[in-house]
């Protein structure tokens, strides 16, 4: 079974637009362009580029937005894997 902690997020880093780049506590980078995710229902505000710059990562260490739209941290570390789930 794998570390659940690997998954923790150490830092992000806004590139631009809807773009965000991803430092994991094991020291994997990811960047992943949630410009590219449908948005339906409670995501919609993630398409509001001011709403979706309030991004924070929470008290589990995972990416967070205000009003609680958050992805399943294994999910977004293994972007590639999981990305046409989002599509």
């Amino acid at each position: 079974m794998e570390d659940p902690d690997k998954f923790n997020i150490k830092s992000f880093k806004l590139l631009g637009g809807f773009v965000i780049e991803i430092r994991y506590q094991d020291g994997k980078v990811q960047t992943i362009d949630f410009g590219q995710i449908r948005h339906e229902g409670w995501w919609k505000e993630l398409e509001d580029p001011e709403y979706f710059k309030k991004v924070k990562i929470n008290e589990i260490e995972n990416l967070e937005w205000p009003h609680g739209q958050d992805f399943k941290p294994e999910h977004l570390y293994y972007w590639e894997k999981y990305r046409q789930d989002y599509m």
